[in-house]
């Protein structure tokens, strides 16, 4: 996507919903591939064209692609540079061997990137189009980072090829429950991205019964949701005996862990095939499952993945492991050999079900569980949802949710230097105007956030026994 295009998107999103709705309507009548650019197609092309290589050959395109990363963050990013010096890396050593290279690179992670974040920053960044963006993580400390602006393109034709597995195609149309701000509507209508959005917030039966006829005469052919919320949807379907659209094909569910027996019952409710997927905001490992297992499949395309066992090596085919990544996408700001803090059963290096060489992993656990805040009727909020990608947390230390009380929540705040109760006006009012009146939050100051007995880190302190 090139950097206009993006500007053009990014305006688009922020236009009043009624503008924002005329020009999507007009979207819908230009050809799809013009709308996500030459990135986005070239990208596909070439996911499309090696997915099917044999390891010889698909080994080696990664290992060019690490090259390409590796050479980049010696040459520009003052970190890697130090490091790779300290082990008498040179730049012929990384094009020879970058497997070796990396392997010789110390892990990283959030707290390392928050502590040093100048370190990490190429500088080509001042001539690249960036954002700066923010994710949560285990310690509920938001992270910031900065990211190249094209990288919209190349994970769209990412996400479009993985859901074309189960009949995805560039004309088809979902029904989205994954945290939109819905205000005064039932829901929103987006031609560009061709999605009839819902809120994740007001899953009562009195809202999901209003947006019942609105969802079946839209004919979607998927539904695409957080696991917690299609267990929610499905609750709701037992109970009144709704059906979904026939035209939906499959249901296309991710950034939440999803537990056991919690798949099997939303196919047995919803009468659908379910497809889950395995990324994060930091743009470092992709996985989807492929059209005959229920196992992800890393894109070697996207970056290079590790699974790296308790005692820090390679972990066996079988073993329980960490997923560290090492992506391609991000240049502004390279993520190389990072801890993701999510764990996995690694599986092997190639699927004979689909015929692909990709890494195999299965029983994904990690940062993002299914902690849920309730509304004033009840309603189950999930975190997932709850995840602001927001500025507001740039003086934050630290974060989490204290809820005794239906439709009420107290937002405790360990602040950083700097933080104003401007800061914390614009905390409350970001997340009641996202909650729409169903849950009101206060942000409270406070001097700690304790752990749990087993020294686990909750995004919610969860008082309400259900």
């Amino acid at each position: 996507m090139s950097v206009l295009r993006r500007k053009v998107f990014n305006f688009y999103n922020h236009l009043p919903i009624p503008t924002k709705k005329v020009i999507s309507c007009l979207g819908r009548f230009l050809p799809r591939s013009y709308l996500f650019g030459s990135t986005f197609q070239a990208t596909l092309t070439h996911i499309r064209k090696t997915q099917y290589w044999n390891k010889k050959d698909l080994d080696n395109l990664g290992r060019y692609k690490l090259s390409r990363i590796l050479l980049h963050a010696y040459t520009t990013t003052p970190h890697y540079r130090r490091e790779m010096q300290r082990e008498n890396i040179s730049e012929g050593l990384i094009q020879q061997n970058p497997e070796g290279v990396l392997k010789r690179l110390p892990f990283i992670d959030k707290r390392i990137m928050l502590d040093r974040t100048d370190d990490f920053l190429s500088n080509s960044m001042h001539s690249t189009a960036y954002d700066h963006t923010s994710t949560g993580g285990t310690s509920g400390e938001p992270f910031y980072f900065y990211i190249d602006s094209n990288r919209s393109g190349k994970e769209w034709a990412f996400f479009v090829d993985q859901w074309s597995r189960v009949g995805f195609s560039l004309l088809s149309k979902r029904a989205t429950f994954r945290g939109s701000r819905i205000h005064d509507r039932l829901w929103d209508d987006d031609w560009i991205t061709r999605e009839r959005k819902f809120s994740s917030f007001s899953l009562t039966d009195e809202y999901l019964s209003h947006i019942w006829p609105g969802l079946t005469d839209y004919d979607p052919d998927f539904l695409y949701a957080y696991p917690s919320t299609a267990v929610s949807l499905c609750q709701f379907i037992e109970r009144t005996k709704n059906l979904l659209p026939e035209t939906i094909k499959g249901i296309l569910l991710g950034s939440e862990n999803i537990y056991d027996g919690q798949r099997e019952y939303i196919e047995r409710i919803s009468k659908k095939k379910v497809f889950l997927w395995y990324g994060h905001s930091e743009k470092l490992v992709l996985a989807g499952e492929c059209e005959y297992t229920n196992h992800y499949h890393a894109y070697p395309q996207y970056g290079y993945v590790e699974f790296i066992n308790e005692s820090g090596e390679d972990a066996k085919h079988g073993e329980f492991a960490e997923i560290v990544g090492t992506g391609f996408i991000n240049t502004v700001m390279p993520f190389i050999r990072y801890r993701t803090g999510d764990y996995c059963t690694y599986l092997g290096d190639s699927c004979d079900k689909c015929g692909r060489n990709y890494h195999i992993f299965k029983d994904v656990r990690g940062r993002w569980t299914q902690e849920v805040l309730y509304g004033k009727q009840g309603n189950p909020i999930c975190m997932s949802a709850i995840n602001l990608h927001s500025n507001s947390f740039r003086n934050v230390f630290r974060f989490q949710f204290f809820q005794d009380t239906p439709g009420e929540a107290i937002l405790r705040i360990i602040p950083k230097e700097g933080f104003s109760l401007q800061d914390q006006l614009a905390l409350e009012k970001e997340f009641n105007q996202k909650f729409s009146g169903n849950l009101k939050v206060t942000a409270k100051i406070v001097g700690d956030i304790p752990l749990t007995s087993h020294a686990k880190y909750r995004f919610i302190d969860q008082k309400i026994v259900t």
